[in-house]
């Protein structure tokens, strides 16, 4: 009795998946062997899942965070979430773990996805400094690093946005820009100098230009240059900074918990880029993680001011949360 077309196309659709699946034999080589066309063996693979001959399971590592990374992205909007685990209880030693696993997952990123004439922008802060550290040499000359933020600190401090931008562009032996100025001046009438030198503006016209920035998001309580007696500031502008109702920044631009930018006198004296001109960069890489991070970055993501997150993933859960 001869057998039905049915029970035959069965008979081929698992014989190509067989082939194709455990032999590892392509889609050509099977229409050669089995005299088929190759758009025929392509469709009969894709029939293959519909009738559940082929059932392909992804088995993935304890720690990976797939669903919870999707989850964010859909939530907020974002080209890219990277989820790390992350040690508890929080403390310096597992604070400094953590800068050190984010800063791991970004410089994956970085090697993942850095691409001949970007221009990369670079703020300041340990954990971009993690970051830094964690990049793997290469050569890529038409890359340009350009330093986002003046200076912040001494500068000789390893997190300081020069040396930071410096150790980059010596890896990855490309083009760098530095910003030759202080991140917060004197005075207006002190900004007014600077951004009329020649290589502060050079560097500022740059900002237009940034493809991709890595930043930092930074807390009121952990921000170094809120800390009394720090004398990147003034008193009397720390202390309205810290009464308004900012709760993080990028480059030391303020925003509160609806990522609303908060404008306080330091806006007349930072010379860095600005949060409308962040939003202006095709990929904006932030990178922070921990409890006390945790407003800051849902006023980054609800601003829309980063496009890519980077975190731990207990934040990663309160995040998915909300």
């Amino acid at each position: 009795m001869a057998r039905s077309s049915n029970a035959v196309n069965i008979r081929l659709i698992s014989k190509i998946s067989t082939l194709y699946y455990h032999y590892d034999l392509t889609q050509q080589q099977i229409a050669n062997r089995l005299r088929l066309s190759r758009p025929k063996v392509s469709r009969l693979l894709k029939q293959a899942k519909e009738l559940d001959i082929v059932q392909i399971t992804v088995k993935t590592p304890e720690d990976d965070f797939v669903d919870l990374e999707n989850n964010l992205e859909n939530k907020f909007k974002l080209k890219e979430v990277i989820i790390t685990e992350v040690d508890l209880p929080e403390s310096s030693e597992s604070d400094f773990m953590m800068k050190r696993r984010l800063g791991l997952a970004g410089a994956n990123y970085l090697d993942r996805t850095i691409s001949e004439k970007d221009k990369i922008g670079v703020t300041w802060g340990t954990t971009l400094r993690q970051l830094v550290d964690m990049v793997q040499p290469k050569l890529m000359k038409d890359v340009h690093v350009i330093q986002t933020l003046g200076g912040v600190g001494p500068p000789e401090a390893k997190a300081h946005g020069t040396d930071i931008s410096r150790s980059l562009s010596h890896l990855l032996n490309c083009k760098l820009t530095v910003l030759p100025a202080p991140a917060i001046v004197e005075n207006i009438e002190a900004k007014k100098v600077l951004i009329s030198d020649r290589r502060v503006k050079s560097a500022l016209k740059l900002y237009n230009q940034i493809n991709l920035a890595f930043v930092g998001i930074g807390a009121i309580e952990t921000n170094p240059v809120l800390k009394k007696n720090n004398i990147e500031i003034p008193d009397s502008l720390r202390e309205e900074i810290i009464n308004s109702n900012a709760i993080g920044d990028i480059g030391l631009n303020f925003f509160d918990i609806d990522g609303n930018e908060v404008k306080t006198g330091l806006n007349e004296l930072l010379l860095g880029i600005s949060l409308e001109q962040l939003k202006n960069v095709d990929m904006v890489v932030g990178i922070a993680g921990g409890e006390k991070k945790f407003n800051s970055i849902l006023g980054a993501l609800r601003g829309e001011f980063i496009n890519v997150l980077i975190t731990d993933h207990i934040t990663a859960g309160k995040l998915a949360e909300i």
